[in-house]
């Protein structure tokens, strides 16, 4: 029982375990800098105050919420802006890709289409062991910050953690399943990556776009960026809106597709 998720399990927990201790150990890297930086926090308020408000639309930042006073906010700006979505787009996509493009790939889809089980039961657990597997990294990788928070004697409220990982985990899952939909769809893993990679930066292009010209500001609803707002989960301890509706809505419908696809393809190609 459950012998397709045992096997991703096994063949992926190695790069689940390197991208979660990187998670973490970027966390320790911050939080160890923290308590100096936090004691020139005046003067970084005020130089960020001098910032124009195009450059916070451009980083899809909420300039309210950047201080460097509080740990919350501290790493809202410096962790959970750039670097941990980057981390957690590539990881899901590696996770994607191991569901098919990467077992055509290697030419060796066709002896797992041959074993005695249904197409459709070899997608599910493949399925959902890269989502368990996303789902801990989005706790580790947020989580991890309480441990060193304490050790470096720094201030932190836990239920703000909380927020922010339940807001990434959507985040991460709306990106997981649009890369499963690529990994069905294309034969080749470079193609599936590239797919996902493209529509990913096309949203982000968008959503800058779009906050920079208030007439264009419609088309942030087409981007997964613009309900993703790592100092609304993190220093302001509130979800932004729509973020349940669209991530999960968005993540059903791609691996309903998915599946069907799967389940009808030609696998040899």
């Amino acid at each position: 029982m459950f012998a397709f998720a045992k096997r991703m399990l096994r063949d992926k927990y190695i790069s689940f375990l390197v991208y979660s201790l990187s998670a973490v150990g970027f966390i320790e890297m911050y939080i160890a800098l923290f308590p100096s930086i936090s004691q020139q926090a005046g003067q970084i308020d005020q130089m960020i105050k001098s910032f124009p408000p195009e450059f916070f639309k451009a980083m899809n930042m909420d300039p309210s919420a950047l201080s460097f006073s509080t740990l919350e906010s501290y790493l809202s700006t410096e962790y959970m802006s750039f670097l941990w979505p980057i981390l957690a787009i590539v990881f899901a996509i590696s996770m994607a890709n191991y569901i098919s493009a990467n077992e055509i790939d290697k030419g060796t889809i066709e002896t797992l289409a041959s074993l005695p089980a249904k197409r459709i039961r070899i997608f599910m657990e493949r399925y959902f062991t890269g989502l368990l597997l996303i789902a801990g990294f989005s706790v580790i990788s947020l989580f991890g910050a309480i441990p060193f928070a304490i050790l470096h004697d720094a201030n932190f409220i836990l239920s703000n953690f909380v927020t922010a990982s339940v807001g990434s985990f959507m985040f991460i899952w709306a990106i997981y399943s649009l890369a499963v939909l690529s990994s069905v769809v294309f034969s080749e893993k470079g193609k599936a990556s590239m797919a996902t990679s493209g529509i990913l930066i096309l949203m982000y292009v968008i959503n800058i776009i779009s906050s920079l010209n208030d007439s264009l500001k419609d088309l942030s609803y087409v981007s997964f960026f613009n309900y993703f707002s790592g100092s609304e989960l993190l220093a302001k301890n509130i979800y932004p809106e729509y973020i349940f509706l669209v991530f999960g809505g968005f993540a059903i419908i791609s691996t309903i597709i998915a599946a069907i696809w799967f389940n009808n393809r030609d696998l040899s190609v």
